[in-house]
This record gives structure tokens, C-alpha cells and sequence, in this order.
């Protein structure tokens, strides 16, 4: 009886490693084990979490920044729902650099990671009869915030053959008057690809041309 219970939880044990994360889990674990002083280190980008890794140290600036904030007693109640004035600013100017035109304060909202960031645009977008385009293979959380809104999913594939491009035939056959988006993950997720400039114009050149659908 004993070993027939060991050999159950024996098996239960491996079936729950027969997942993404566990199969990714069991890889790991492998290369660390196998890792020497002159291998490459096998950094994880599954999570966007800088604490997991010692490459992502936090700059010294950053921390004293928070600190002051913290200390100066005029950060202790609830932000704004788009963020801190200061915080908008700076992002603004950060990212006018390098566009030709300027943005404001008003072009920026702050978001607590990018999982909300997709379901406050996923929000936005929404209406009754609209339709997104996502990727294939893509990131799942945008079905999600779209089920959630009622907004009808259309995929496009990517293409392996040619680093996970978008498949541009295929988004002019989607795309109709009730299309409010085209999702565009780059980098990729999770393929890991990044497209050159001169896909990602191609990608804005069709999506100009089917704008007035």
C-alpha cells in the first residue's frame, strides 16, 4: 500500500512539472548546473522583474530619489490616477527627444506595469462591434482585458521563416470598419524577436493605408 501511494505522488509530482513554467523551470535548473566560469550567463526575461537578476543593479540616482521623496513627507497620500505632474513631465521630455514633435504632460499616463497599461487601452478602445488584431504567438493578457471589455479578438500570424515578422497580407484580409487597434509586440513575447526599422515601417505604411476602412 505504501508503495503504491509512493508511486502515486511520485507521479502526481511529475505531472505537475509538465508545464510551460515547470519544463522552463527543469531547463534552468540544467544550465545552471552545467554552467562554468567561461559559459554566457542564462538570464531569465520571462518576468519583467529586475530584482531577479544582479545584471539589473538600481542606480544609485534612483535610490537616493526615492528616499528624499520618501523623507520629505509630500508623498504619503494617494497619487493621481495618471500619475504625478513631476513624474508626467519628465517622461514627456524624455521620450520628446526622441520624436519630432513635442509631448506634454497630458500625452502621458502612468501605469502600475504593463498588465494595466494593456486594460486601460484595451478600455479605451472598446465600443460595441470593435475588433482588435493581436499576434500569433503573442502575449495572452491582451484576449484577457479584451474578453473583459467584450471586444472581438482577430489574429495574424507571425512568421517563424522570417524572425517571427508580422504577416502583413494577412492584417489587410482582417482589418475592417469596426477595427480600433493593431497590437505590435516588440520585443517579442514571447518569441523574443526584434524587428528591424525596416519592418516596423512597413507595418506603419499598412496600417496608415487601411486607416480610412
Amino acid at each position: 500500500m505504501e508503495s503504491g501511494v509512493g508511486t502515486m505522488n511520485h507521479e502526481c509530482k511529475a505531472t505537475s512539472t509538465i508545464t510551460i513554467k515547470g519544463i522552463l523551470s527543469l531547463l534552468m535548473e540544467s544550465v545552471g548546473e552545467n554552467n562554468d566560469d567561461n559559459s554566457k550567463r542564462v538570464i531569465s526575461l520571462g518576468m519583467g522583474d529586475p530584482t531577479l537578476s544582479t545584471c539589473f543593479p538600481n542606480a544609485k540616482v534612483a535610490e537616493e530619489a526615492v528616499a528624499d521623496a520618501l523623507c520629505s513627507g509630500n508623498f504619503h497620500g494617494y497619487a493621481p490616477t495618471a500619475g504625478l505632474l513631476q513624474a508626467r513631465n519628465a517622461i514627456a521630455k524624455y521620450l520628446s527627444d526622441d520624436l519630432p514633435y513635442e509631448l506634454s504632460s497630458d500625452d502621458v499616463f502612468i501605469t502600475c506595469g504593463c498588465t494595466q497599461a494593456i486594460d486601460v487601452s484595451v478600455a479605451l478602445l472598446s465600443r460595441p462591434g470593435a475588433n482588435i488584431l493581436l499576434p500569433r504567438p503573442g502575449f495572452p493578457i491582451y484576449e484577457l482585458c479584451a474578453a473583459f471589455r467584450q471586444v472581438e479578438v482577430r489574429h495574424y500570424d507571425l512568421l517563424p521563416e522570417k524572425g517571427w515578422e508580422v504577416d502583413l497580407d494577412a492584417i489587410e484580409t482582417l482589418v475592417d470598419q469596426n477595427t480600433v487597434a493593431l497590437v505590435i509586440i516588440n520585443p517579442g513575447n514571447p518569441c523574443g524577436n526584434v524587428y528591424t526599422y525596416h519592418h516596423l515601417e512597413k507595418i506603419a505604411e499598412t496600417a496608415k493605408s487601411l486607416e480610412q476602412l
